[in-house]
């Protein structure tokens, strides 16, 4: 069972996405040691304590943490550190609210 379920929506190709992924785990490996390795489109990674997955889809990156006893205490930190990287590197799709509008059409009018 994940103790850090997120999901991000994208508006990218499946190959930008999976790049941005790799950016941030690639961020968060280096800071904390993790190791990583691609199969299909789901990148898993690894460290004492910690594992889990990130599934890159056309609309969306699914992100499942396992974490051991000693970090779950740090759930917290960890998710808010996630989410500023998945900020920084995954822009979040754009939601209909602030979609542009479509152009309007001018009506003509004879003088």
């Amino acid at each position: 069972m994940s103790d850090i379920k997120i999901i991000r929506s994208h508006s990218l190709p499946i190959p930008k996405a999976k790049a941005l992924v790799q950016k941030v785990v690639d961020r968060l490996a280096a800071e904390h040691d993790l190791s990583s390795e691609w199969h299909g489109h789901t990148l898993r990674f690894h460290r004492s304590g910690v594992h889990g997955e990130m599934h890159v889809t056309d609309s969306e990156v699914r992100l499942h943490v396992t974490l051991g006893l000693l970090l779950k205490p740090f759930k917290g930190t960890l998710v808010a550190h996630i989410e500023r990287n998945f900020e920084r590197y995954l822009p979040e799709r754009e939601s209909k609210a602030h979609a542009k509008e479509p152009a309007r059409k001018m009506e003509h009018t004879e003088a």
